[in-house]
């Protein structure tokens, strides 16, 4: 079973064990804690290959907001902050190099996050590198807040 099946079953899981009253129902506007949900195309004007990334964001208040995703299939971790519509991020990313040894390079985003409905939003950022071997890039995402 591949690690994003076993995250999905644990958070399907957990969802079950936490689940509430049906008529308890909190607006998602008035939540502090969100999952999130999002669909990435890394380098979309070259490669047009689709990731998918899971966290958690935390809103501060009406206008900022804190959190981190995971890209599954890239295996980037990113801690990201964000106020109205701008954010930046900083994340490690694992890569593999020519000799097939696994190494490890520092990235730093920002970009803009556009609210398209409720729950959704869409982003694009501009992905700096901090290796010199790795070009810098933008990156689209579609996004769904819970």
């Amino acid at each position: 079973m591949t690690n994003l099946y076993k995250i999905i079953l644990i958070l399907c899981f957990t969802g079950l064990l936490l689940s509430q009253d049906s008529n308890a129902a909190v607006a998602s506007e008035d939540r502090t804690i969100s999952p999130t949900i999002q669909i990435r195309y890394d380098d979309f004007i070259n490669d047009f290959s689709p990731s998918s990334s899971i966290g958690l964001l935390l809103r501060i208040d009406n206008d900022r907001y804190t959190g981190f995703d995971v890209d599954t299939s890239t295996n980037e971790t990113r801690i990201l902050v964000g106020w109205k519509w701008s954010m930046m991020g900083i994340s490690v990313k694992e890569i593999t190099l020519d000799d097939d040894s696994i190494d490890h390079i520092s990235l730093y985003s920002f970009g803009v996050k556009y609210k398209m409905l409720d729950n959704m939003n869409t982003t694009v950022e501009y992905v700096l590198s901090g290796d010199s071997e790795t070009d810098d890039f933008l990156r689209l995402s579609i996004g769904v807040e819970f």
